[in-house]
């Protein structure tokens, strides 16, 4: 080939590359938390779960870019989202009406977690486990002082229900303060127990109780600045495409059952709360929610 043939042929090659380039959208920046207490390597399953709804709507927005925020704590995160410090971050937090005004903090409308986080399961102290076992009445689990991270709205929930709660930081200390009896309890959502388990369980003086289930409705919904609406429908859309044709589910089962499974949920005594702050949630979330096929229920009261 000619050497002018061949730089022609560049030139067209290169304008046409920049014409492609300059044609190409632009993806949209997403923004995940990563909670402080996230210590696995491989990606959570919040972050795959929101990866998986951009990627069902691609066709319809866009390419997008997915990026990890620093890892901070909820109320930090809140004052993230309220701030609109990171482009359309995306946050799994529990439901709570008081994390501030409409105007400033939005959730999309469906509980990605499938209500796996109302079944609690406790981390007790050692020397507890067989007392923990005789426990079959409301009224006696609640002279029990159960330990919960601060600004956590489980705290507010147990206290509504009558709990001695105390709240601590960093999270980590939790575990240390229940192996040293100094607290209870500290129980942890069937979704989280096995690797914290698998993380903690060798503490001296730390057991895993394997009697008690506590159960209060808790849906954790992916939270945003109210600002990102485009966001908010694309998330939303991708959430139930993805539950739709079953893809959500298998992500599910494929971060949650072997937790669900170690916890053995269906072997234990159930108490059940009730969570307040659900009530202004004006859509029945718990549709989507795991069901267990049995469990012995406790007694009221003695």
């Amino acid at each position: 080939m000619k050497p002018r043939v061949l730089f022609v042929q560049l030139i067209a090659f290169f304008c046409l590359a920049q014409t492609a380039d300059a044609h190409s959208p632009t993806p949209t920046i997403f923004t995940y938390r990563v909670p402080e207490a996230y210590v696995s390597s491989t990606p959570s399953y919040e972050a795959s779960l929101l990866k998986l709804a951009l990627d069902k709507t691609l066709k319809e927005y866009g390419p997008y870019d997915l990026q990890a925020a620093p890892k901070i704590n909820v109320s930090r995160s809140v004052q993230s989202i309220k701030a609109n410090t990171f482009p359309n971050y995306f946050a799994s937090l529990g439901y709570n009406e008081n994390y501030g005004s409409p105007d400033d903090i939005s959730y999309v409308r469906f509980p990605i977690d499938l209500g796996l986080l109302s079944y609690r399961t406790c981390f007790a102290p050692q020397s507890n486990l067989e007392q923990l076992a005789k426990i079959n009445t409301l009224e006696e689990l609640k002279k029990l002082s159960i330990g919960q991270g601060r600004g956590w709205v489980d705290g507010s929930i147990l206290k509504y229900n009558g709990f001695n709660v105390v709240e601590i930081e960093p999270y980590p200390n939790l575990f240390k303060m229940v192996a040293a009896h100094r607290l209870d309890l500290f129980c942890r959502g069937a979704n989280e127990v096995k690797e914290e388990f698998e993380r903690w369980g060798q503490t001296e003086g730390l057991g895993y109780d394997r009697h008690l289930l506590i159960y209060y409705p808790m849906p954790i919904f992916f939270y945003t600045n109210s600002k990102n609406k485009e966001a908010i429908a694309r998330v939303t859309k991708g959430l139930k495409r993805a539950y739709k044709d079953g893809s959500l589910q298998a992500l599910w089962r494929e971060h949650h059952a072997a937790s669900v499974d170690f916890a053995e949920l269906e072997k234990r005594t159930l108490f059940r709360l009730e969570n307040p702050f659900t009530k202004s949630i004006d859509f029945d979330y718990t549709k989507y929610f795991y069901q267990l096929s049995k469990t012995k229920s406790a007694n009221r009261s003695n």
